[in-house]
This record gives C-alpha cells, sequence and structure tokens, in this order.
C-alpha cells in the first residue's frame, strides 16, 4: 500500500492538471465552474495531425455524471462564446472534449500552438439526478448539447 501511494505520488506533476472551483447550484445536483484559462498545454503528433491537450480537474466528475450524467463544455474567445465541439471554420481548428472521473481533457486538432492560454473555458456538470428532471421535462441530451451557455446555465439553476 505504501508503495503504490509513493508511486502515485511521484507519478502526478502539478503542472500537469488544473484544479478548478465550482459554484454549486441547485442542491448539489449540478455546478458550474468559472471560467478558466490554461497555461500547460501537452502536444501529441500523428502523420497529419497535432492535437493539443489540458485538463481541467474538479472532484464533482463522479462516476455516475461520466456515465448517467453530462458534463457540457463552452470556450471563450474575447466575448464570443461556443459549446464545444466546435470547428472553427476560418483556420480549421477543431476543439472537443473528453470527460473521465474527476477531470475534462480539452482538445484542439490543427492548431498550430499559438494562442492556446488566451482561450478560456467553463463547464456545466449536470448529475444523473438532474439531467432526469431535465428529460422529463423535455430536454434531450441532444437539445443541451445544441444549447447557448447562458441557455445550459439558466436550465441548471
Amino acid at each position: 500500500m505504501g508503495i503504490a501511494l509513493m508511486l502515485l505520488i511521484a507519478s502526478c506533476k502539478k503542472e500537469d492538471v488544473r484544479q478548478t472551483t465550482t459554484d454549486n447550484v441547485s442542491s448539489g445536483t449540478a455546478s458550474k465552474a468559472q471560467w478558466n484559462s490554461l497555461s500547460s498545454w501537452q502536444n501529441s503528433k500523428t502523420e497529419n495531425i497535432t492535437t493539443y491537450f489540458s485538463r481541467l480537474t474538479d472532484s464533482s466528475i463522479t462516476n455516475d455524471v461520466v456515465n448517467e450524467g453530462m458534463v457540457l463544455v463552452y470556450k471563450k474567445t474575447g466575448n464570443e462564446i461556443q459549446a464545444l465541439p466546435i470547428l472553427e471554420k476560418g483556420n480549421k481548428t477543431y476543439w472537443y472534449y473528453q470527460v473521465a472521473k474527476g477531470s475534462i481533457r480539452i482538445n484542439s486538432d490543427n492548431n498550430d500552438g499559438q494562442n492556446l492560454g488566451t482561450q478560456t473555458f467553463s463547464y456545466l456538470v449536470v448529475t444523473p439526478e438532474h439531467l432526469s428532471k431535465l428529460e422529463a421535462s423535455g430536454k434531450t441530451k441532444l437539445d443541451l448539447l445544441q444549447l447557448s451557455y447562458d441557455q445550459a446555465s439558466s436550465l441548471i439553476k
């Protein structure tokens, strides 16, 4: 047990993930994060694509949220807020995310690696209970993915 703990501590570097704070909304059934800039971008290259990625960590993203709830992620550039996934047509950059217990990995394909630090991100964590209520009121997961940040935020209250 002690060796496993030492290996876990040694393998995780502080700069690998960014801890975020969330504002609890609606009695713990959903949460909304502050806008965060990510400073620790890494990349992975294939023959045709370079993917830049960074992580946000949040303990409210439980296994239940990953498996039966949902997380909505938004990117803000200047005054423009866009729901991910999104393809920026001007520079053909594809932004998307992956959710795992305790974290969100933000990915950017075909980005030249410039200006990644100028992007800010926020997300909404929807628990299975809150998602069931939204679905009962007629909102599907697809509907939620297509909502603007303001529209989705108002549904989570």
